[in-house]
């Protein structure tokens, strides 16, 4: 087969908080699969993502946590290029988007344009909130989606739907930061000239009928609405700067310039590796396939925007494909780094092996349809497949052969089952080579499981331990048959699972390295040298209680309850607004609580106090004489873990119920007990602190 070339892009994360799970299967994971998948076919693929620091979920967590957006983003460039790392997912180049190489393309990518006739400026209404006195980015808004009545769509996009939206749009619109309705106001900007590029995109479009349904299906509904101009400058402080005089106070809106990153990532790539021309072979040859992995709420800016953006610009390869996924739910809900549903990578990372978790990840990829992350299915999978059937598997080879001294070897003969099995064997790999090259993830490990099957059905019929005393002839051609499959499985393993692949590949004796080798090259071996190790995957037990929902807020009001002078009346922000009633107002004045991060209950049953509903409590240390408030650092609605376990309470509890938990404080750290176990309150991986000492109950406020 001729060797080809294949850039392959990844959607790039937003640099404000950890990756959680959903991140990974929405778009990293089946990317790293299909990168390591068409290495080892021998084709060469450049491997591009970066961090998308421009965006308003940086400015969020910045003004929530009182420092510079550069520092958040710098921070999570950092942790993000960590998790990919811990994952296996390993990028040619990870760029970020502050990186004034990326400026550079940016303002070359925004003069082109501008010089074509393919920008505009045109004025526009933009939500304004009066309290902050400023234009508030879209991001900052949050309303009912009118197009299917998703309570908590943002100003730019719908999460439930994929539509883009514009803030005047949703139904009933609040700041996010004041919890107020915004006001909307005119301003100036610059519009790119969708609707010019609309008979050239459709065009474009009806030539992917290889596109994955769901793709194709939502990208032709948008065309076929009609396309009109779209702001590409926003009222903002915090992005890449208009490369026009007169325009400081305006910035390129993310959703433009972002996507210049991917362009940016291979031409730095190729300079810091000393071919400066190199990258100009993946996106201006047309030959070239470029693939775009990207989550389902990215559609129409790949598909639609970004091929406008490269046909205006002219000498670019537009997409070849564009795999988005689906969402990958938790427990029957979506998962949220915002909302703090799920696990971040690291958080379940403390408590899973990476191979494990790549291996459950790649069988429920929502490649075509939403999919479900289940904890007990997780385990099952796991032990079951990869534990009790794989890996137990190569032991079982590997075992008998170094038990009895044996060095099997290629026979001259086979019989018609040993015939039947290799022929078996080729078939599989070919039609596994066909759906992963297709970008059918989850069905190629579906037929690795067919092939570990039926090895191990083949194992147990040829029954070596019988032919060792009776036919060594025939032993060997069963044992070096054996062995050939575990050689295909290792090898067919590789993309998914690697590192553990790696290590099973050792056992063999065989001098090259899966990473750095093909398919070709490898399957062709048929020499051995057994040397067993102990197989790399651990087995899985998880007992979560699933009890409680703790997350961080911060108080954004303190009012004296109207109808009780001892209470105070609270809003807080955390994964959404909440309001509740409590007696702090003994033990703290306004200004006091006034901006602090607090840990709060939300899975508690909601009361009405004196006429004024509460429906979270803030989580405080009583010791009989004072009380304080258990407060912590981080970003609202991040999700409190109680030692390994990671709390999405399904029921909602009563006051009643909750004062029965039992909590006590250790060198100044929360602990709870919990069926029998006790477990300190974590954040973000660390313990959970208070100063009083000496308690011996945690009560709430």
């Amino acid at each position: 087969m001729e060797r080809e070339k294949i850039l392959v892009n990844c959607a790039l994360p937003y640099a404000n908080g950890p990756l959680h799970l959903g991140h990974i299967a929405g778009a990293y994971l089946g990317a790293d699969i299909f990168v390591r998948f068409n290495r080892m076919s021998g084709n060469e693929v450049l491997f591009i993502s970066g961090s998308d620091e421009y965006g308003t979920p940086i400015t969020i967590s910045a003004e929530k946590n009182h420092v510079p957006p550069q520092e958040i983003a710098d921070k999570y460039h950092i942790e993000q290029i960590n998790s990919f790392n811990s994952m296996d997912i390993i990028f040619d180049k990870f760029t970020r988007t502050s990186d004034p190489e990326h400026v550079k393309d940016v303002d070359e990518f925004f003069i082109n344009l501008l010089e074509k006739g393919y920008l505009v400026k045109r004025y526009m209404i933009s939500p304004f909130c009066v309290e902050i006195n400023k234009f508030m980015p879209d991001r900052y808004i949050e309303g009912e989606c009118p197009y299917c009545g998703y309570k908590e769509a943002r100003g730019d996009q719908c999460d439930n739907c994929g539509q883009t939206l514009d803030p005047i749009e949703l139904i009933n619109p609040i700041c996010k930061m004041t919890g107020n309705s915004p006001i909307f106001r005119v301003t100036d900007h610059f519009f790119l000239k969708l609707d010019s590029l609309q008979e050239k995109l459709a065009e474009f479009i009806d030539s992917k009928t290889y596109w994955r349904p769901n793709v194709l299906k939502f990208t032709q509904n948008f065309i076929g609405e009609g396309l009109h101009p779209r702001a590409i400058t926003r009222d903002l402080d915090w992005g890449v700067k208009i490369p026009l005089k007169g325009y400081e106070n305006k910035k390129i809106y993310v959703w433009f310039e972002a996507l210049i990153g991917y362009i940016t990532g291979a031409r730095v790539y190729s300079e810091e590796t000393g071919k400066p021309d190199y990258w100009k072979e993946f996106w201006m040859d047309k030959n070239i396939k470029s693939y775009y992995f990207i989550g389902k709420d990215n559609i129409p800016f790949h598909t639609i925007i970004w091929p406008a953006m490269l046909l205006a610009h002219g000498g670019f390869n537009l997409p070849y494909n564009v795999p988005a996924n689906e969402y990958l739910r938790f427990e029957g809900e979506k998962f949220s780094k915002s909302r703090g549903i799920g696990f971040t990578v690291d958080e379940m990372l403390k408590f899973v092996d990476k191979n494990s978790l790549r291996y459950y990840m790649s069988s429920v990829l929502p490649e075509t349809g939403d999919s479900d992350f289940s904890m007990n299915e997780f385990q099952l999978k796991v032990n079951s497949e990869l534990i009790d059937k794989y890996g137990n598997y190569i032991y079982r080879v590997e075992s008998f052969i170094e038990k009895n001294g044996l060095s099997p070897h290629e026979p001259e003969t086979m019989d018609a089952k040993d015939r039947e099995m290799m022929k078996f064997l080729e078939d599989k790999f070919s039609e596994y080579s066909m759906e992963v090259s297709g970008i059918h993830i989850k069905r190629g490990i579906s037929i690795w499981l067919e092939i570990v099957m039926a090895a191990n059905n083949y194992f147990t019929e040829s029954a070596p331990w019988k032919l060792i005393k009776e036919d060594m002839e025939k032993l060997n051609e069963k044992l070096y048959v054996s062995l050939k499959i575990g050689q295909y499985l290792t090898a067919m393993l590789y993309p998914y699972v690697p590192s553990a692949a790696e290590s099973i590949w050792q056992t063999f004796g065989i001098s090259e390295n899966l990473e750095n080798a093909t398919f070709n090259d490898v399957l062709k071996i048929n020499k051995f040298n057994i040397k067993k190790g102990s197989i790399p995957f651990e087995k899985i037990d998880f007992s979560n209680p699933d009890i409680l929902d703790i997350q961080l807020a911060t108080i954004v009001s303190v009012e004296d309850h109207p109808g009780a002078d001892s209470l105070y009346s609270i809003k807080l922000h955390g994964d959404k607004i909440y309001q509740t009633v409590s007696d702090l107002k003994k033990y703290y004045t306004k200004s006091d609580l006034q901006g602090k991060q607090v840990l709060i209950l939300t899975n508690i049953e909601k009361a009405r106090i004196r006429g004024v509903e509460s429906q979270c409590l803030i989580l405080s240390i009583w010791n009989g004489n004072s009380k304080e408030v258990i407060s912590s650092t981080g970003n609202d609605g991040d999700f409190a873990t109680l030692g390994k376990y990671r709390y999405n309470g399904e029921e909602t509890l009563t006051f009643k119920e909750f004062q029965k938990m039992e909590f006590t404080v250790s060198d100044h750290h929360i602990i709870a007990k919990l069926q029998e176990e006790s477990l300190p309150v974590m954040l973000n991986g660390k313990d959970v602190n208070v100063s009083i000492e000496n308690l011996d109950k945690a009560s709430i406020a």
